[in-house]
């Protein structure tokens, strides 16, 4: 987002006026404010009572830069709406939308104008945006950030147009606007932390007056408006800590899982605000999700009734997630050689794991002849090789990309183990019975001060004793046991000569008396898919503990398997297909449940990156605007959506004007000018055919003037 915050610093000062002045659209002053709004209609309710109101914004799709583009946004905003729409206080008229292309900064602030016109001082208000977060790199009046920087989010055209965001206090005082007893605000961005500003401070707190040294401390200001920030009566809900990123479906995911159900924590049909977070937040793994709640008790969002309660949401979504296999016609190579003597190292075991470019998983091994060389093929992607040979450390490559028929060099250098003089000894026993655990298995791991590490293992004898010989060091232990839990310890220091013991309880797993089993069909077609990969892990939130359970269907498509009773979650892996359901599933002791599920064939993706929603002169942007408008000559560019790591598998790329094929594009750049005379009202289409023939497409209307 560096990018971003360059272009930003020249604006403080009108930012300032800006705000001040513009009370009612406080919009940044730069060249989208130019674009057209679509005049807002005031819908009339005539319920009585509280009502619900919602402003739902995903940006996911970025002008000018679509590998900044995240399909799971717009995935997960769609899914929020049908949780909402799933409780009878929610209606799809008091539900406002604003994803991909149209989420500007003029088209949010025209959401939250539409917000503010339709809710009154008995109702509640939601409004959930997800999109890319940053800081600015400068602190805005009030000055209320002690790191010293307020937080954007970045429109569609964020990346295009450096000042085309919205700003925390912006938004803040967007929200002081709103009448409404309650309020919830949910932001799933980076640095999402930094959108909990109080509500209801003073708009003249925004004068651009110069800080003095009498100016309050952010938090003596943060005290001063307790009282009014409970008497406003906000929740937010934020999916990380102000320094820290945020990742694509790892928040609004369980977030939406609680308000589906599985949030009620004291059982009364009503799913709070509150209650949505501490549901979530230990879910989360890559990132911290904090709360500010203003609110004087618990901010109600979902009133689940009978038919809720009972039904389990079996919506699938789709994603870019590719899972196939990649003919092995690149290698990798090198020599192995002992650091101290360059001597080859003959038999070294090289151990390559990674995902090709169809995002499949895929590991490779071979060992080293007597010159100490290896040799071998690999699908084009990304992948890491690992050395083991005996009586020595082994090294590690990192990640490396390899393209279709690259050669990789990759040598190695290997240092001899150190004296293994220190031991690691101890007992490993049943937790509940306390029993002695016979064969399990204890795997080290050791490194030393220069990023040398090594491997090795053991297993517990008849006693569950177990003992190891170690090098001085720093090592990671890890416990595991049929039918047990794992156990790890990590960062332990030893040293020369020394005894450590560590005696660890495992803890039984629950008994697998559930089953969950159904059919993997085709979706088009109807027909079996048969050798489909079915993940489970199962979760207990409570102890912490999970495991992983897999299968795969037979020939009808069929699978069944045992696992425990409690919190499931699943995936599913095909080649040519593609599948994304992060959400949860529950399976209860002695009952099947049935899971079928339809597979979409797995297809390329087409967009056009140019022209955009903008007004055009001679091939240059001049400004957004509402429609597509052309003077003179225009490049058309097609983008194709890559894959996790490169070019997918594109054959060609036709360009059409108005039905009319003008060009066929066989490699990238997929651009095409087109320099007609044509003045009026024209369609431009792009078809995108991969190498089985299948197609995309993707058409806009344009109007041209010369």
């Amino acid at each position: 987002m560096d990018s971003i915050r360059k272009g930003t610093i020249f604006l403080v000062i009108a930012l300032f006026f800006g705000v001040c002045f513009l009370p009612i659209s406080i919009g940044i002053s730069n060249p989208e404010e130019l674009e057209s709004v679509e005049n807002q209609d005031i819908i009339t309710i005539g319920n009585e009572g509280s009502e619900y109101w919602a402003l739902l914004v995903a940006v996911g799709v970025y002008a000018d830069d679509p590998q900044q583009n995240r399909p799971l946004m717009l995935e997960e905003v769609d899914d929020l709406y049908e949780v909402l729409l799933q409780s009878e206080v929610w209606s799809e008229d008091h539900i406002r939308v604003i994803k991909g292309q149209d989420a500007t900064v003029s088209n949010i602030i025209s959401g939250l104008r539409w917000l503010d016109k339709m809710e009154d001082d008995d109702d509640f208000s939601l409004v959930f945006i997800t999109t890319h977060g940053s800081p600015l790199g400068f602190d805005i009046p009030p000055f209320d950030e002690e790191d010293g920087t307020d937080e954007m989010l970045v429109s569609y055209w964020g990346f295009a147009y450096p000042t085309s965001f919205i700003w925390d206090d912006e938004l803040n005082f967007l929200l002081n606007r709103l009448e409404s007893q309650g309020v919830c605000l949910i932001v799933d961005s980076c640095y999402a932390g930094g959108f909990n500003d109080p509500p209801n401070w003073n708009i003249l707190n925004l004068l651009p007056f110069p800080r003095s040294e009498s100016t309050m401390s952010s938090k003596e200001w943060m005290e001063g408006f307790l009282e009014d920030v409970r008497g406003q009566g906000r929740v937010v809900l934020m999916a990380s800590c102000e320094d820290e990123l945020s990742y694509s479906g790892g928040f609004a995911p369980y977030l939406i899982d609680g308000l589906r159900k599985f949030a009620d924590s004291n059982n009364d049909d009503v799913i709070s605000a509150e209650e949505a977070f501490f549901y979530t937040e230990p879910r989360t793994y890559r990132q911290n999700p904090t709360m500010y709640d203003g609110y004087d008790g618990e901010l109600p969002l979902i009133y689940l009734t009978e038919s809720t309660i009972n039904s389990e949401n079996e919506k699938t979504s789709s994603s870019l997630l590719n899972i196939g296999s990649s003919p092995e016609n690149s290698i990798i190579c090198g020599f192995i050689k002992e650091a101290e003597t360059n001597d080859p190292i003959e038999n070294a075991l090289i151990h390559i794991r990674g995902r090709d470019d169809e995002w499949e998983f895929f590991e490779n091994e071979t060992t080293t002849n007597s010159n100490g060389f290896y040799c071998i093929n690999v699908p084009p992607g990304r992948c890491s090789v690992t050395v083991y040979a005996d009586g020595y450390c082994a090294d590690y490559s990192g990640h490396n990309e390899i393209d279709e028929n690259e050669v990789l060099w990759i040598n190695f250098s290997l240092y001899p183990r150190p004296p293994e003089n220190s031991v690691v000894c101890g007992y490993i026993t049943d937790e509940e019975s306390e029993n002695p655990i016979n064969s399990a298995y204890i795997n080290l791991y050791w490194q030393g001060e220069q990023d040398q590490f090594y491997l090795n293992e053991t297993i517990s004898d008849i006693s569950g004793f177990y003992s190891m010989n170690v090098a001085a060091g720093e090592i990671d232990l890890e416990i595991e046991a049929s039918g047990y839990f794992q156990e790890d310890l990590d960062e332990i220091i030893i040293s020369d000569y020394e005894t450590l013991w560590f005696n660890f309880s495992l803890i039984p797993r629950p008994v697998e008396n559930s089953v969950v089993c159904g059919y993997i069909t085709d979706k088009e077609t109807g027909n079996p898919i048969n050798d489909a990969q079915i993940e489970f892990e199962w979760i207990d939130i409570i102890s912490g503990h999970d495991y992983e359970n897999e299968t795969h269907t037979d020939s009808s498509g069929f699978y069944c398997i045992n696992i425990a009773a409690g919190e499931l979650y699943h995936d599913i892996h095909r080649w040519g297909y593609d599948y994304y359901n992060p959400y949860r599933q529950d399976s209860k002791e002695n009952e099947v449940l049935w899971m079928n599920v339809t597979l979409e064939e797995e297809r390329i993706q087409v967009d056009i990156a140019k022209p955009l929603r903008a007004f055009y002169v001679n091939n240059n942007r001049i400004m957004p605007f509402n429609k597509v408008r052309i003077i003179g000559k225009i490049d058309i560019e097609a983008y194709v959506y890559d894959d996790w790591f490169g070019q997918g598998e594109v054959e060609r790329v036709e360009f059409y004007i108005d039905g009319n094929l003008k060009v066929t594009i066989f490699s990238e750049p997929y651009l095409w000018t087109w320099n007609e005379r044509k003045i009026g009202k024209h369609t431009i289409k792009v078809i995108a055919y991969d190498f089985q023939g299948k197609s995309v497409s993707k058409e806009i209307e344009v109007r041209k003037f010369l």
